[in-house]
């Protein structure tokens, strides 16, 4: 019982810190943003890339610290091929600190050993199924970022964005992992190179974010 308290008033806490966070897309040049999803999209030389910040944030006491999920789905209307590799990321914060791509093996290897609801006192968890669903629906509803580990480890790999080639009139689409906690910051850009593009040049598409508290 004493456990279950304390693990109660931890979850409460970490609610209160992380309701009031939400991050939306700042308009760029010729970018659509879609206030539904907070995502934006930018057509360039015939791929289309759509990008926003994933609501399933991976942010917990299983973490060494967190680690936010980009949605990004990449559309080829060309007639040729289109590579992106796990180097044609980038995020750059308004301090002009630089972020690069977490491989799913990263952030597998950030967990601890044991998943979410086994984790014992005195880290966060759950000791039972139902108690993560309940806390799950109250935090769909009452957060713009959830504080929890979202995701089984699993679903790290079979979500993430892969290194790809896409070819005429295809979508890829996925979650890039990065190691940044929004919160913390009021401005940051999400950076997309074409593989092999030098990093020195202007990337082909750029979505900027702020962070609304």
């Amino acid at each position: 019982m004493k456990h279950s308290l304390i693990l109660m008033s931890l979850i409460a806490m970490l609610l209160v810190g992380c309701s009031s966070v939400k991050v939306v897309p700042e308009p760029a040049g010729n970018g659509r943003v879609n206030a539904a999803d907070n995502s934006q999209t930018i057509l360039s030389n015939g791929v289309e890339v759509t990008a926003r910040v994933d609501e399933t944030d991976i942010n917990s006491y299983n973490l060494e610290s967190t680690v936010t999920a980009f949605h990004i789905s990449i559309r080829n209307t060309t007639d040729s091929e289109v590579a992106f590799g796990d180097d044609s990321y980038l995020l750059v914060d308004e301090s002009g600190l630089q972020y690069s791509l977490l491989t799913p093996e990263n952030v597998r290897a950030m967990l601890k050993k044991d998943s979410y609801y086994l984790v014992p006192y005195p880290y966060v968890g759950f000791y039972y199924l139902e108690d993560y669903e309940k806390t799950n629906a109250y935090n769909r509803t009452n957060s713009a970022l959830p504080y929890y580990y979202d995701l089984y480890p699993q679903d790290i790999f079979t979500k993430a964005l892969q290194p790809t080639t896409v070819i005429p009139g295809m979508k890829v689409e996925g979650l890039a992992y990065f190691k940044i906690d929004p919160a913390s910051h009021k401005h940051f850009k999400l950076l997309v190179f074409r593989k092999g593009a030098s990093k020195s040049s202007s990337p082909d598409f750029s979505f900027p974010f702020k962070t609304v508290k």
